[in-house]
């Protein structure tokens, strides 16, 4: 009787753990409550930040980040090398000469194909890649292919930027 005990004992536990194998090894979905429109909101922030950066409009921009010294933009183009911001003082700082330096808006009639988001409760992550024109402005201009990466967190129920990553490959038929 005690052998099948035991037996029984390794069958269950063995049954157990290839539950948890099985479960573990599968792809949780996003735990928004209304997915489709959260994702609205998120490619709408998306929208109203880039526009923004090019209408050259500081606040409304400014207006669509996390200010808190954990943010960060990361990136890649040709005449710069790589790009590190930390800190939304250094971000902030730095865009508002940027725009007081470039005041002129550089318009951007972008395009973004490969769009992937995925929303959690209170965070996404979007990557995507976009299409922007030469406008020739030295500083502030994505022409050509780029591939970006955007990390969000909501907060008082409103998505906000908090991680910007781009390489910017260039003009691309």
């Amino acid at each position: 009787m005690k052998k099948n005990t035991g037996i029984q004992c390794i069958i269950v536990l063995l049954f157990v753990a290839s539950f948890f194998v099985a479960a573990s090894s599968k792809q949780t979905p996003p735990l928004a409550l209304d997915d489709a429109k959260e994702q609205t909101q998120i490619l709408q922030l998306i929208d109203t930040e880039s526009k923004a950066f090019w209408d050259k409009d500081y606040d409304k921009w400014a207006a669509c980040w996390v200010h808190e010294p954990y943010i960060r933009t990361m990136g890649w183009w040709k005449d710069g090398g790589v790009t590190v911001v930390n800190g939304w003082d250094e971000r902030g700082r730095r865009t508002k000469g940027y725009m007081k330096d470039f005041p002129d808006p550089n318009p951007q009639n972008v395009r973004r194909e490969n769009i992937n988001v995925r929303i959690l409760k209170d965070a996404a992550w979007v990557t995507f890649d976009q299409y922007g024109t030469d406008t020739g402005e030295a500083v502030m201009d994505m022409p050509g292919l780029s591939r970006e990466t955007r990390f969000l967190e909501k907060h008082n129920g409103q998505w906000k930027i908090v991680y910007t990553g781009w390489l910017l490959e260039g003009k691309k038929p």
